[in-house]
């Protein structure tokens, strides 16, 4: 995976394994926290995290299902943070896909992933996953999981 014009900005994302999964969350995902899934028509996501610090979601468990893989609609997902710095705040969406090949296959799960934004005094204060089909294009997002470590 090479690093592009916004992973460089501040960014990254890194999924350390791909693989095709159930429900069951094993290894490092059982100390993780269960994160409020979303639901839009076929598509579905499960996510659990561990907050390491001001800048960072990891051990990140993500799991994308699609009800009906062959219909050519990929079931996508990015996650997105939202970042502040001072009294300025915004939504920024890492740069890598994950995504339901068309076929028999109706969920997939990516594990040991991590979400950071590294530059100097900025903060991610909240992260949640942005789903959608690749045709429809109909973006929906789970809930802001706040983190624990900006909290007074």
């Amino acid at each position: 995976m090479g690093i592009n014009r916004t992973a460089s900005k501040g960014i990254a994302v890194v999924a350390a394994a791909i693989c095709v999964s159930t429900t069951v969350l094993t290894g490092s995902a059982l100390a993780a926290t269960q994160f409020p899934s979303g639901t839009a028509g076929d598509i579905r996501v499960d996510w659990s995290g561990v907050w390491a610090n001001a800048n960072r979601l990891e051990d990140i468990t993500l799991q994308l299902c699609d009800a009906t893989p062959g219909d050519k609609d990929q079931a996508t997902a990015q996650l997105q943070g939202y970042v502040t710095m001072g009294g300025d705040a915004s939504i920024r969406t890492a740069p890598s896909i994950f995504r339901v090949p068309v076929g028999d296959e109706a969920c997939m799960a990516w594990r040991d992933v991590f979400l950071t934004y590294f530059q100097q005094d900025e903060r991610l204060a909240y992260a949640r996953v942005d789903f959608f089909g690749s045709r429809t294009k109909e973006h929906r997002q789970t809930k802001w999981v706040p983190n624990p470590r900006l909290r007074g």
